[in-house]
């Protein structure tokens, strides 16, 4: 399976985020044609070893699987990984936090991770030396930063020169700018463009969440190359939409 950062430095990658913490939905959006799936630790009602298992049985899959998580927690960070995540996707995580996180998922001298050849992402120690796995890691897995706040610029640079991806949040980041769901304000096209050209000027790809798949379109048209479109309970809360209507009419 290539790697995700792989992937993404040859073309625009879609994904989308999965919250029903089941082997069966991994199976669905694997077939489906996805290129990565981003698990949801922050909003969904799963645990970590929830999410460790859906790391599973996306590799099973060979679907990169990114794990969304609320807050840098070392432990949860490290256990995910060991099971074989693709990346950490940080909430509120530009400035600081952004820079945290990228030594966190990094082997040393490039981070602080923790070390252990026991454990399935290093094939138990079997097949690679410490130095090698250590190079492997730390040459594929990635730090997602989401810019959501609306202190954003207070510290973008810093920010981006840590992120492998600086990826919008649409959503949180109008509602903490004052325009609730106003994804086209006036002040949501500003810092999507300050965003935006701070990601070009320090070389790093730009991710996005898109609500549909009109809007997964216009991203790739615009040059965003990590696009999560949609979840699982969106598709499924359509289909069944849908599909109720229809057993209605008859």
């Amino acid at each position: 399976m290539d790697s995700l950062r792989a992937m993404l430095a040859d073309r625009p990658i879609i994904g989308t985020f999965l919250k029903i913490p089941r082997f069966e939905i991994v199976d669905l959006l694997a077939l489906s044609g996805f290129d990565f799936i981003v698990c949801d630790y922050e909003h969904a009602q799963m645990s970590v070893n929830d999410a460790c298992d859906i790391v599973r049985a996306g590799l099973a899959r060979s679907l990169p699987v990114v794990v969304r998580v609320p807050a840098l927690d070392r432990g949860d960070i490290n256990r995910l990984l060991e099971a074989g995540a693709a990346g950490i996707q940080l909430a509120r995580g530009s400035g600081p936090a952004g820079q945290e996180l990228k030594r966190l998922v990094s082997y040393p001298p490039r981070g602080t991770r923790s070390v252990s050849l026991s454990q399935p992402a290093a094939d138990y120690g079997l097949r690679a030396s410490l130095t090698e796995h250590f190079q492997q890691s730390n040459d594929s897995v990635m730090a997602v930063g989401q810019f959501e706040t609306a202190d954003y610029a207070d510290v973008i640079d810093a920010a981006m020169a840590d992120l492998d991806v600086a990826f919008i949040g649409p959503v949180d980041l109008s509602v903490d700018l004052g325009t609730p769901g106003q994804l086209d304000s006036a002040p949501m096209r500003q810092a999507q463009k300050d965003i935006e050209v701070a990601a070009a000027r320090h070389g790093v790809p730009m991710g996005i969440f898109a609500g549909s798949p009109q809007a997964t379109a216009a991203a790739v048209q615009k040059g965003y190359r990590y696009i999560v479109a949609g979840s699982d309970l969106t598709m499924l809360a359509g289909g069944a939409k849908e599909f109720g209507a229809v057993l209605r009419g008859a």
